[in-house]
């Protein structure tokens, strides 16, 4: 029997197993974009990871360390103790056990027959959601019978003496109960000085006695009373959750915000002492329907697995994002987990904003107005680096961090010595990885506000620090951009990466197109941005520069050359590591250095060029770098294998294609019980996404306009799912022959192209 179930809209985990309870954590992770709350057991385990995160409140633990998104203080926690022995599923015997998640309202439950090791037999229900409707609310409810007369105790407050991995982000610690029932936790940030300030009450169906307990970091009340047999005891416990850098309190000098959120906070938990679970669940399921009417895609298929990998990507997709918030960006583990500390890296543009670009603009526009606020550390950077314009943070947090890549992590397999992180000093391709995220939100949306508040700003202090990014070789008389680390993170310090020099070019292409496109339509804008930038002096040095950029072109075999070395190196069977489960098991036989020497790529990096840009070189040359990088490529990056299915299916390498977007879809969700330890992999939930429309759907934004092309698999009957195109709310149907109903929804009649045909949609 295996441990997790696939239901379509519910995902289930079948019985109880420790060593296996972080991957249900992550996956079961519950959220709203502003609160993500990592779903661990009501009751304590061994080697449980814990997690709570409010977005945007980075903090530092120390000064050797980076900046990460803390853990505050838990509000999950119920101990449940019944004649004296306390729940746990460690011990006593498990009659019964299923948890699930509903990813369609966002509520998890979970039903346990238990019995004590002396023999007290209990029927549970743990019920759990994080408000859709109200972001600073979290709502649980247990209902309990046993079978015999009990004395019972149940505890639950808030614990503050959780951790980032042992590091503490927390001092100035406030607590108290008040009216005897009210609990109510401070705490600040320790570098970042940060106030959260959490509440919770607690309620039940029979009188009890009500201790209040402190201890050292945390704050709880002790609830005592009696049962019959078979009488059931219903406990809900409302939380709630705001800090002093939540968007309703920005406006608000710093020194005003505490008492002003502690009078909100203290009026919202009265409020919802009131009102019922089912209630509050009521409100948060109707805005989760609203959502999954936008953004839910039908399959013609009686794959199970295939169906739930959607709605399991929807839901992610959804609760990783603060929808609404322009300062913060989107995670690698979203608010899931530790992993990456809560750092935006290009994943966010190429792989997750592609999702709400097509489906829900509005969203994809505030995240592109985070990247305008991270100008500042990304001009900052280009001139600690010796460079002009914009220089983005290889990893990003708070909006004006800047670069926050650790410098060191890891132990090398090979002299025991931690590594050096070489990402944040020469990946440099996010520069233009973040242009093309705007370029393409532009041509999907025709955002005209976003591009001319900063849309073209980015675009141009992108290209002037690409254009003074540039090496005059001269015995070659050509510029090339040497000592980088393109998508393939197992090949540093390269010179011309193809992916690189090719999204350098582009990106000061643009900023002339851009450039002449203002001076001659929107003068105004142009002397504005002139006046700020120097638009003539940026054009002056891209003119001078980019026709002797060194581009690299197929060598005599047809192959594009990924850089300078790569078609020297030595070749290695890989087919070892590439059937293997383990991700990053080629660093327990290799170190980085050594990975320098072979051909062999840890994602897609000449493939994600032929995926960005399909005119870029003929359609035999496309296919033959696809076959031949895609033997070198063991997919270590969650992003990768999305990329490479979409691909394959495109080149009509059917069963490939389909092997790679299984292996996409289950990057968490599959049956690997530690994938998902440190957090969900949100950029592959956006490739998921990614892989159904843009893959098997064929949607692409070309020259001409929006283009639909699709190939679906041949056990499909069919594949229907949302887009919205520049102004016009569609919804897409191809039928299993591969023919295409497109239907407007609302918005004005638009052009587009189906199989190559031109069509107005009315």
């Amino acid at each position: 029997m295996q441990q997790l179930e696939y239901k379509g809209t519910v995902i289930k985990e079948c019985f109880f197993e420790r060593k296996n309870i972080n991957k249900f954590e992550a996956i079961f992770t519950q959220g709203n974009g502003y609160l993500g709350i990592r779903n661990a057991l009501e009751e304590h385990y061994v080697g449980e990871i814990r997690d709570t995160f409010i977005t945007g409140t980075f903090n530092k633990a120390s000064k050797e360390e980076v900046t990460e998104l803390p853990n505050i203080a838990d509000a999950s926690a119920v101990k449940i103790i019944v004649n004296e022995e306390e729940f746990s599923l460690t011990e006593g015997k498990i009659s019964s056990y299923e948890r699930s998640l509903d990813l369609t309202t966002g509520e998890s439950t979970r039903i346990v027959k238990w019995e004590s090791p002396k023999g007290i037999k209990l029927d549970l229900m743990f019920r759990r959601f994080v408000s859709l409707d109200n972001e600073h609310i979290f709502v649980q409810k247990v209902e309990l019978l046993c079978d015999q007369d009990a004395n019972i105790i149940i505890e639950s407050g808030i614990d503050g003496s959780v951790t980032n991995s042992g590091a503490m982000h927390f001092e100035d610690i406030q607590r108290r109960v008040y009216d005897g029932k009210y609990m109510e936790y401070i705490a600040k940030t320790t570098q970042s000085h940060v106030k959260v300030i959490q509440g919770a009450v607690c309620s039940l169906n029979k009188e009890a006695l009500i201790i209040p307990v402190m201890g050292r970091r945390t704050l709880a009340n002790k609830y005592s009373l009696k049962i019959k047999a078979n009488e059931k005891l219903e406990f809900e416990k409302k939380s709630v959750f705001f800090s002093e850098r939540d968007k309703e309190y920005a406006h608000l000098k710093i020194e005003k915000r505490l008492d002003e959120i502690k009078k909100e906070s203290a009026k919202l938990i009265r409020e919802l002492e009131v009102q019922s679970y089912n209630e509050l669940f009521k409100r948060s399921g109707a805005k989760w329907q609203d959502y999954f009417e936008k953004s839910k895609i039908d399959i013609g298929t009686d794959d199970i697995y295939v169906k739930t990998s959607i709605n399991f990507a929807l839901y992610h997709l959804r609760i990783m994002v603060k929808a609404d918030d322009n300062r913060v960006g989107i995670g690698a583990k979203a608010l899931s987990g530790e992993g990456y500390k809560g750092h935006s890296f290009w994943d966010t543009e190429l792989f997750i904003l592609p999702y709400f670009t097509y489906t829900h603009p509005e969203i994809a526009r505030t995240l592109l107005e985070y990247r305008y606020h991270n100008l500042y550390g990304a001009r900052l950077k280009a001139k600690e680096n010796g460079y002009e314009g914009a220089m983005y943070p290889w990893e990003c947090a708070w909006v004006d961090d800047g670069e926050v890549t650790p410098l060191y992590m890891g132990a090398d397999i090979v002299t025991g010595e931690i590594t050096k992180v070489w990402t944040g000093i020469i990946e440099h391709h996010i520069t233009a990885d973040i242009v093309y995220a705007i370029d393409n939100y532009y041509r999907v949306t025709n955002d005209n506000d976003y591009m001319e508040k900063y849309g073209y700003e980015i675009i141009f202090e992108a290209a002037l620090f690409w254009a003074s990014r540039l090496e005059y070789i001269a015995d070659k008389d050509r510029y090339e951009i040497r000592n980088v680390i393109g998508p393939d993170e197992y090949k540093e310090h390269v010179d011309n990466n193809a992916y690189t020099n090719y999204m350098a070019a582009y990106t000061m292409r643009l900023a002339i197109e851009k450039s002449e496109y203002l001076k001659t339509e929107n003068k105004k804008l142009f002397d504005i941005l002139d006046s700020k930038l120097d638009l003539k002096y940026i054009k002056d040095c891209i003119e001078k520069k980019l026709p002797k950029l060194y581009l690299p072109l197929p060598n005599e075999e047809g192959i594009i050359p990924q850089s300078d070395t790569f078609l020297g190196l030595k070749k290695l069977d890989i087919s070892k590591y590439k059937n293997s489960d383990e991700v990053l098991g080629i660093y327990n036989d290799y170190n980085t250095k050594q990975l320098n020497e072979y051909m062999v790529s840890k994602q897609s990096d000449t493939v994600m060029l032929l995926y960005l840009f399909r005119d870029l070189f003929d359609h035999e040359t496309r296919k033959k770098n696809f076959i031949f990088y895609e033997d070198k490529t063991l997919h270590d990056s969650s992003l990768s294998k999305s990329t490479h299915a979409i691909l394959a299916n495109e080149f009509d390498f059917e069963e490939m294609s389909y092997k790679l977007f299984k292996g996409a879809i289950s990057v968490d969700l599959g049956s690997n019980m530690k994938s998902s330890d440190e957090g969900i992999h949100s950029a592959s939930i956006g490739g998921i996404w990614a892989a159904y429309v843009f893959g098997f759907g064929g949607v692409t934004v070309e020259s001409k306009g929006l283009s639909i092309e699709p190939c679906l698999p041949k056990d499909w009957d069919f594949l229907e799912f949302p887009l919205v195109y520049q102004g016009a709310r569609l919804r897409v149907r191809v039928e299993k022959d591969n023919q295409v109903r497109v239907k407007k929804l609302d918005g004005k009649s638009i052009e587009i192209y189906v199989k190559g045909e031109k069509l107005i949609i009315q």
